[in-house]
This record gives C-alpha cells, sequence and structure tokens, in this order.
C-alpha cells in the first residue's frame, strides 16, 4: 500500500530526528509510517534540510512595480495591482526568512540558493 505524506509532516519527523534527537523507531510508530520510509526521508534531509520547503513560485511583476513610481500613491492602484505587489512582498519576506531565494533551474525546476555559509544540520 502506497501511502501519501505531506511535506509538512516529513520535515516535521526529519526535524524531531535529525534536529530534536527523537527516537527514529518510536517515530515510526507513533506517526504509524513504515520505518523504511522515515529513514529514506532522514536520508533526504539531511543531503539537504531544505528538500520538504514548499516550492516558492516566481511571480514576475516586476513591470507592474518598474511602471510605478518609487514612491507609488497606493489609492490610484487596482485591487489587481495591489494584490500583486502583496504577493510579491510576502514571498521576498518568506526568502528573507529563510536566508535563500528562489531562481530558475534547468528544466523549470525551482532552484534554492542559500545565502549563509553556516551549516544548519
Amino acid at each position: 500500500m502506497n501511502m501519501h505524506y505531506s511535506t509538512e509532516l516529513k520535515k516535521k519527523l526529519s526535524e524531531d530526528i535529525c534536529l530534536h534527537n527523537a527516537s527514529t523507531i518510536k517515530t515510526a510508530k507513533e506517526y504509524n509510517v513504515p520505518l523504511k520510509t522515515l529513514e529514506k526521508w532522514i536520508t533526504a534531509y539531511n543531503k539537504d534540510n531544505h528538500c520538504f520547503d514548499p516550492k516558492i513560485e516566481f511571480v514576475d511583476d516586476f513591470k507592474l512595480l518598474n511602471d510605478l513610481s518609487s514612491d507609488p500613491n497606493y489609492d490610484d492602484l487596482s485591487n489587481s495591482e495591489l494584490k500583486k505587489m502583496l504577493m510579491k512582498k510576502d514571498i521576498e519576506i518568506a526568502r528573507l526568512k529563510k536566508g535563500y531565494m528562489v531562481k530558475e533551474g534547468g528544466m523549470e525546476e525551482k532552484v534554492f540558493i542559500t545565502f549563509s555559509k553556516k551549516n544548519t544540520k
């Protein structure tokens, strides 16, 4: 039986084990996840601790932002323009909080660029 587990659960359990020294066997039993499956998640997490992070979609609204003056009058913007600006700022904040930015890679995959040289494992 092939179960589908959320990336949030994979990340949580991997972090619990890798960062907080939780028992792999007890965690597998508690969350009813096969031990081999959990071990695969841990291996992936150890190789790249961002592997279960949500993929941040790049929204190309630079044209909208470039069309606006450096100090835009928000009262003159449409709801659509305001939503686009807000979405861009939210994405920028999420990237800064995580310490990386997302760039297009080959084959249209997202590539994570880490700004910190610190090992976070």
